[in-house]
């Protein structure tokens, strides 16, 4: 009798270590998006937390805490605890902007746990209806024959779309002119107005202009054609660009020290919802693919990523002070 009570109490005590699982426990859980709202990874993320929230038996609210190429996010999620109660969606920046602004000091891979990639997108390669450049190989001859001369706009140094403009320069052997900006609203108004040569938008922001006729799309940076934009190619299509892709890719990720029972428990929820048919085609509405991945390819998938954004960065000696 004495053995079982203490086999008892044991197994009380050990149950009180372990965090309960994410459906059996009440409250809200907060999902922290790092840029306004109305941007689209603040619309792909309030089409994901309803969804997550279904399948948890909880409430997801998404709560925008903007700056900082999404590090205050980032920072909000470190800074709170590891049952699951605050999420971060993530992506290219949650890995690239402590790789170029060293005073970040956020390593992904010992601070955060990657639970699960939702949806990829692509970004456009763009330029003016009126220019005279119909495709990226004229782009490409273009700064050929007039080095340092044609201009691309992105929404900052350091930025996914300054990844691609250098990507480009260095595998079509060109020079183009970076022209930084603060944020992505008027690279595409300077665009429009024919101030910039050409200019790398999220394909979620060209679509609309490229709909109406005012802007042409030159190339998509996905390892495939965008569903939203068929008839222009994948980057990887173009003769000297094959097997060259840099699509956007966007997840859910936890704080460190985080159970791995909620990791698992998150992980399926979020493969369960971005496979769901009415998800796929409300994200595709805004250019988005949804790509589900569980928590260990995800975090495979990243440090791929992660290499091939060393070698832009190493290449292009991309840095933020």
């Amino acid at each position: 009798m004495k053995n079982l009570k203490r086999l008892f109490v044991l197994g009380v005590a050990v149950s009180a270590l372990v965090a309960p699982a994410l459906g059996q426990s009440d409250g809200t859980i907060t999902l922290l998006v790092g840029y306004s709202a109305g941007g689209s990874a603040d619309f792909a993320a309030r089409v994901v937390a309803p969804e997550l929230g279904e399948r948890l038996g909880r409430t997801v609210v998404v709560e925008n805490a903007t700056g900082a190429s999404g590090m205050i996010a980032l920072q909000n999620l470190l800074n709170g605890g590891t049952d699951g109660s605050i999420l971060y969606y993530g992506g290219f920046d949650t890995v690239a902007v402590p790789m170029v602004n060293k005073s970040v000091g956020i390593d992904w891979k010992v601070e955060t746990i990657p639970v699960g990639r939702t949806a990829i997108t692509s970004m456009s390669i763009t330029v003016p209806a009126a220019s005279p450049y119909t495709s990226l190989g004229d782009l490409v001859a273009a700064a050929k024959a007039e080095p340092d001369t044609l201009t691309y706009g992105t929404p900052g140094i350091g930025s996914a779309q300054h990844f691609v403009g250098e990507m480009i320069s260095t595998v079509g052997d060109i020079t183009l002119v970076h022209a930084p900006y603060q944020g992505g609203a008027q690279v595409a108004t300077d665009l429009l107005a024919g101030l910039l040569d050409s200019a790398v938008l999220t394909t979620s922001t060209a679509l609309p202009f490229i709909k109406d006729g005012q802007v042409r799309a030159l190339a998509v940076t996905s390892s495939d054609r965008s569903s939203a934009l068929p008839d222009v190619p994948a980057l990887g299509e173009i003769p000297g660009f094959e097997g060259v892709a840099l699509p956007l890719f966007q997840g859910v990720f936890v704080k460190a020290g985080t159970s791995p029972e909620i990791v698992a428990e998150l992980s399926a929820a979020i493969a369960d919802l971005a496979a769901d048919p009415d998800v796929v085609a409300r994200l595709a509405e805004s250019g988005f693919v949804a790509a589900p991945l569980e928590a260990q390819p995800f975090a495979a998938f990243i440090d791929e990523q992660q290499a091939i954004y060393a070698s832009i960065i190493d290449g292009a000696q991309i840095s933020v002070e």
